[in-house]
């Protein structure tokens, strides 16, 4: 994973009878606003019962003057563990397994995603519990976490404040979300720059999104 896992902040709700078609890209920005490493995804997923949601991913990184290359794929699975409004807190769980190209070598993610509304506002947390298979047999644990809090201000804009960490690197960082209907078409986008805030370094992390939904 990338820079503490700063890439999307999940939330616990299935559409049903709906296709999908993502788009996210995570770019490093130095201190002369130059991008040196970037990553993309690609996703198409699909709503297979009114709990369990299924996406497929090709991901690929560019590096400097290199071209875009497909490196990895991945296989996701959300599962809605509650319905909305049934409890204190909205739960579903994800289930991740990326298998990179090159190298041959496995990761796999269980996480946790709870949501809890307050009026207009809106706090999310997951919690990632990665485990990484490497072909010389060492075993690699690795924990996340992130949280997302925004003010539902209207459906097309939604500012809020997002926390990335793990045992090495802390993010935060504003963002902006919104979305837009078609009839029975919708458009999300999410737009968030992220702060290193730990150690000596000073990243700073662009990530974009885009969905469409039919």
């Amino acid at each position: 994973m990338l820079f503490a896992d700063v890439d999307k902040i999940y939330h616990p709700y299935v559409e049903q009878n709906t296709y999908e078609l993502e788009s996210r890209a995570i770019t490093k920005i130095d201190n002369d606003l130059l991008t040196n490493f970037s990553l993309y995804r690609l996703g198409f997923g699909k709503d297979v019962t009114e709990k369990l949601f299924l996406e497929f991913y090709l991901i690929g990184a560019k590096t400097g003057e290199q071209n875009l290359q497909v490196n990895s794929y991945e296989l996701e699975a959300l599962y809605q563990f509650t319905e909305q409004g049934e409890y204190w807190a909205d739960i579903a769980f994800l289930i991740e397994l990326q298998r990179d190209r090159l190298s041959k070598e496995w990761e796999g993610n269980f996480a946790l995603i709870a949501e809890k509304e307050f009026g207009r506002w809106s706090a999310t947390v997951n919690i990632h519990n990665l485990y990484q298979f490497i072909e010389d047999q060492r075993h690699e644990w690795k924990f996340e976490q992130s949280f997302q809090f925004r003010y539902r201000y209207r459906k097309s804009f939604e500012p809020g404040i997002e926390i990335y960490s793990d045992n090495q690197s802390l993010f935060v960082g504003p963002v902006i979300m919104g979305q837009v209907k078609f009839g029975h078409q919708r458009l999300s986008w999410e737009i968030g720059l992220d702060q290193k805030l730990s150690r000596s370094e000073d990243d700073t992390v662009l990530r974009a999104l885009l969905e469409f939904e039919f």
